[in-house]
């Protein structure tokens, strides 16, 4: 267990000095009115360093483990989980804004993620029975949280003047004590241990209700989630995906044969839960680019239409030869 803590720990710093050069190396590239790249070409760029960088981790991990199965897709979930935090980490900094963003959402993912890792980081349970279930699994966690506190700190000290907090009302914090209770009562005993049962179910009502706030708020903005990247929405996806297809095979060892496998149901209802919230951020954000696509092309048709001289004509086309009647 010793070492297995140090060499999360080593590998840990490892990647979180790859984050900080991807980092600095974007700081370089926004520095106002110095100009090797554009905004956006620099933004582009970290982004397919960032999915270069995971890449290489997922590659090194399939030729470290070879004893392949479903459990990797419990790692694959909290690995795109911490990507997509990263990528909006990223967003944030570039645009200097954290406009669209839910504070509650954030602060209710740093809870969800605490107790998770009280549990993932003792007893091993609720863990990949891959090898990659010994640190690469909590290691992906540990890294969705700093980023989600460096988030926090965006919102609260840095970008707070762009913080819409008149619209991110949604009491969220009136649900923790359901999910404590909820957790109480109907736990699986895969760690052998009722305290770190409880704490890793209670992580994963947190997590089912997390995105709510950020939902509300949308709702609120009429859909923009202009502040939001097309990649944190699609990592969040196919993180919830990966972790439910692995329960859904999995959920029948969370109790003992025998027994009413209640928090085995309980663990896919929650999934389920999470695939519906994370499939309706999406329906948002498909209908945000979409509005916006249509108002671009609609610019472009603008732009682009010969003026009629009687019509005056945004849109009246004219072929050659041929006269408006």
């Amino acid at each position: 267990m010793l070492f297995r803590s140090v060499f999360l720990l080593l590998l840990f710093c490892q990647m979180s000095s790859i984050v900080a050069v991807i980092d600095a190396a974007m700081a370089l590239l926004r520095k106002d009115k110095q100009v090797l790249v554009s905004s956006k070409q620099g933004e582009r760029a970290v982004t397919y360093a960032a999915y270069c960088v995971f890449a290489l981790c997922a590659a090194t991990v399939l030729l470290h483990f070879n004893d392949h199965d479903l459990s990797l897709a419990l790692t694959l979930s909290t690995s795109l989980q911490c990507l997509g935090f990263f990528l909006l980490y990223q967003k944030v900094q570039t645009q200097k804004s954290v406009e669209g963003l839910s504070l509650k959402t954030l602060e209710m993912y740093v809870l969800a993620l605490l107790f998770r890792l009280s549990s993932t980081l003792v007893r091993d349970g609720y863990l990949p029975m891959h090898g990659s279930g010994d640190f690469v699994y909590q290691l992906a966690d540990i890294g969705s949280l700093m980023l989600v506190l460096s988030l926090l700190v965006a919102v609260h000290k840095k970008y707070n003047s762009t913080y819409d907090a008149a619209n991110d009302t949604m009491p969220v914090f009136n649900f923790i004590p359901a999910c404590v209770l909820l957790a109480i009562c109907c736990h699986g005993d895969l760690n052998d241990s009722p305290f770190f049962d409880v704490m890793w179910t209670i992580g994963l009502h947190l997590d089912t209700v997390a995105m709510l706030p950020q939902l509300w708020l949308l709702t609120k903005l009429g859909g923009d989630v202009e502040a939001l990247t097309s990649h944190f929405v699609a990592m969040q996806v196919l993180s919830k995906f990966s972790s439910f297809v692995f329960w859904f095979y999995g959920y029948v060892e969370v109790t003992e044969e025998g027994q009413f496998n209640g928090a085995g149901y309980m663990i896919i209802i929650s999934h389920l839960a999470q695939l519906l919230l994370t499939a309706d951020f999406m329906y948002y954000y498909v209908c945000s680019v979409l509005k916006r696509s249509i108002w671009c092309c609609r610019t472009w048709r603008s732009d682009r239409a010969p003026r009629s001289p009687r019509l005056g004509g945004c849109f009246a086309w004219e072929q050659p030869g041929h006269h408006s009647l």
